[in-house]
């Protein structure tokens, strides 16, 4: 009778066990799929397509991340992209950073509108403005942020909006305030140190050096959990250092700019698109979302696909403005 009720007692507990291992490894199978499935909780949405034209009919370069329905992160702020932010549903008091590539007008003019609205949107939190440093003409993004709002010297007028101050520094007046960052820039095109900045447990940005002649301009990389979008910015393509940041990217979106037959200055500053397909091959991306978009590649569109599946064997997806591609 003992020896019943001990085989009895070892069945009931190995059941227990294999119940227990059974609840342990279906929660980390949830887990892992949870994990592997991030990209769900993401969505790109392209807020602004074209360039520093204004017979194009579209907005200058400008893109917004949203991340479980909240839009999180704005690249670039290009003309008429808040425009489109409005159009987008976007609540201005959920973003987390704004990230500029460089200081061209196309990509940064928009800055102080966002800022002005936020004061009627209420935000209360930190903003980062997060984007290049200095190099030849171009001051740091934390000089330009202070060059727009700055008012420290009473004695003169050192800033294009000084009554905006109170988001550089704590006043009475003060509903959020803007923290700048410059990433490291140097003339060194072999410079691939990359930068990264966590902006909460589960999302964080990283930034590489890129060419676009003697502007300094910089690539971003954005990071969900076990999801990544990936920005070129402008760029020439030249230094490699795009496909080492965008490495294994789901999405890549890069700047069409120039046509397969651009002249030495415009390829020195932008990437044809046969250098495009090559990048987004090397760096194995899954996706690839051409934008930036000028009157003289507007028309050359299927040429420029074709030139790069030459090179890239991925999808190839043509950007417009307010177009929100599900990740």
């Amino acid at each position: 009778m003992s020896n019943l009720k001990f085989f009895y007692t070892l069945f009931i507990n190995s059941r227990l066990i294999v119940v227990l291992l059974s609840t342990i490894f279906i929660g980390n199978c949830n887990a892992f799929n949870q994990e592997e499935n991030s990209c769900r909780h993401v969505k790109l949405q392209v807020l602004g397509s074209g360039g520093p034209e204004i017979d194009d009919g579209l907005a200058s370069s400008s893109y917004l991340i949203w991340v479980d329905n909240k839009a999180s992160i704005l690249i670039d702020a290009g003309g008429g992209s808040s425009l489109n932010f409005e159009k987008s549903g976007g609540n201005f008091n959920d973003l987390k950073a704004i990230l500029l590539t460089h200081l061209h007008v196309d990509h940064s003019v928009e800055l102080p509108v966002y800022i002005k609205a936020g004061y009627f949107s209420n935000r209360e939190t930190f903003l980062s403005v997060l984007g290049p440093n200095e190099g030849g003409d171009f001051p740091s993004t934390t000089a330009f942020v202070k060059a727009l709002f700055d008012d420290r010297n009473k004695n003169k007028l050192t800033s294009v909006y000084p009554y905006l101050s109170d988001n550089l520094y704590q006043q009475s007046s003060t509903d959020f305030l803007i923290t700048a960052e410059s990433y490291p820039y140097n003339n060194k095109r072999e410079d691939s140190k990359v930068w990264i900045s966590n902006l909460t447990d589960d999302l964080n940005v990283e930034a590489i050096q890129v060419n676009h002649g003697k502007i300094p301009a910089i690539a971003w990389r954005v990071n969900y959990k076990k999801c990544s979008i990936s920005f070129s910015g402008d760029m020439n393509g030249t230094s490699g250092n795009l496909e080492r940041l965008a490495k294994n990217s789901d999405w890549l979106v890069a700047h069409n700019a120039v046509p397969e037959n651009a002249g030495r200055i415009a390829k020195f500053l932008h990437m044809p698109p046969s250098k495009i397909g090559e990048i987004a091959n090397n760096a194995k991306v899954k996706n690839l979302v051409l934008s930036h978009f000028m009157n003289r590649t507007n028309s050359k569109k299927s040429q420029t696909v074709q030139l790069i599946k030459e090179k890239y064997k991925g999808n190839v997806y043509l950007s417009k403005d307010l177009q929100i591609f599900d990740l």
